[in-house]
């Protein structure tokens, strides 16, 4: 009985996925149709035209895959550098109020910014997607991983202290399935904005072989076409990252048994 009961409701929210696709679908033919001007608003079937044309090129997958390249470079840093600044800050009080600043000051300015201050520092374009990820990554990090570090039981604490735990017990067995699910809603969080914010950095500094640059030369050379199909590569890459983190996310509580509250 409680199968058939998730296989329906499986079946539901398949159908109602389906069916506000297919509205939002609709919606997008209209429009193009009412405008009837491809280098305003292009249609769906134009752009799955061009898609296939795109993806039939060398360029495509190479500007595609340096583009995953970086943003999960840039991504991958930030977590990490963002989780080691959080145990620093929060094991010396002194690193905190030094620190705090700046991610303060990270947090506030403009990604536009940071593109044409990192543009002006770094001599290599292709650098700079890299940089603009890590440092987009940072304060959410930062501020997710210091929370859930601040929010470590006591009484946990307390009890490794009585039974003398070490240092690598302690971390494995309070610390690690504590900040879990901290350190992992600062993953799925970040991710996007590392992903969107890379787009726009290789809009700006056109690096070689780039989703960006390629969105670029389609504004560059009214390509609306090719704007919009790439614009769609970019969903596509952002669902299936997410998908792969989700995923990853799940794992990973289960193996440290703690609940997934924290990120959904």
């Amino acid at each position: 009985m409680k199968t058939s009961i998730t296989k329906w409701a499986k079946l539901n929210k398949f159908i109602k996925v389906i069916t506000v696709s297919a509205v939002w679908l609709g919606l997008w033919f209209l429009i193009s149709a009412v405008i009837d001007k491809e280098i305003l608003f292009v249609s769906p079937y134009r752009v799955v035209l061009t898609f296939a044309e795109l993806v039939k090129e060398p360029t495509f997958w190479q500007s595609a895959l340096m583009s995953i390249f970086r943003i999960i470079l840039g991504f991958v840093a930030g977590m990490i550098f963002g989780i080691i600044c959080s145990i620093a800050a929060h094991r010396f009080e002194l690193f905190k109020l030094f620190i705090t600043p700046f991610f303060n000051v990270v947090r506030a300015t403009p990604v536009a910014s940071f593109i044409l201050l990192a543009w002006v520092w770094i001599s290599d374009n292709s650098n700079i997607p890299i940089f603009i990820c890590f440092l987009m990554v940072l304060p959410i990090v930062w501020g997710n991983v210091t929370t859930g570090l601040n929010e470590v039981n006591s009484g946990f604490l307390d009890v490794s202290k009585v039974f003398k735990f070490g240092w690598f017990k302690r971390l494995k067995l309070v610390y690690i399935p504590s900040v879990m699910p901290y350190i992992l809603s600062a993953a799925t969080t970040s991710l996007g904005l590392s992903l969107k914010s890379g787009i726009a950095a290789e809009v700006l500094c056109t690096p070689k072989f780039s989703i960006g640059k390629e969105i670029y030369n389609s504004k560059i050379y009214l390509e609306t076409p090719k704007l919009f199909a790439y614009t769609t590569l970019v969903v596509i890459i952002s669902v299936l990252l997410e998908k792969l983190v989700l995923m990853l996310v799940r794992r990973t509580l289960k193996k440290y048994n703690v609940g997934g509250e924290k990120h959904d």
